[in-house]
């Protein structure tokens, strides 16, 4: 599958981790999420694809819902 930033087919999947956290300091109470997955990167011009497991974005969900 071609980059969808520079249309290269030179990408390499790899394992990779993210952590994420919601910016604003009113924030500081919702934890972060850590997501450890495969990730697709461009070796040409260093795009990164990967999907969040959805069960991984609740903890935010709840905080932009309620």
């Amino acid at each position: 599958m071609p980059c969808k930033n520079c249309g290269s087919k030179n990408a390499q999947k790899l394992s990779g981790e993210l952590t994420a956290s919601l910016p604003g300091p009113e924030d500081v109470k919702v934890s972060p999420i850590y997501v450890c997955q495969e990730v697709l990167i461009c070796m040409d011009c260093g795009f990164l694809e990967m999907r969040v497991p959805v069960d991984k974005l609740e903890p935010f969900r709840k905080k932009k819902t309620g």
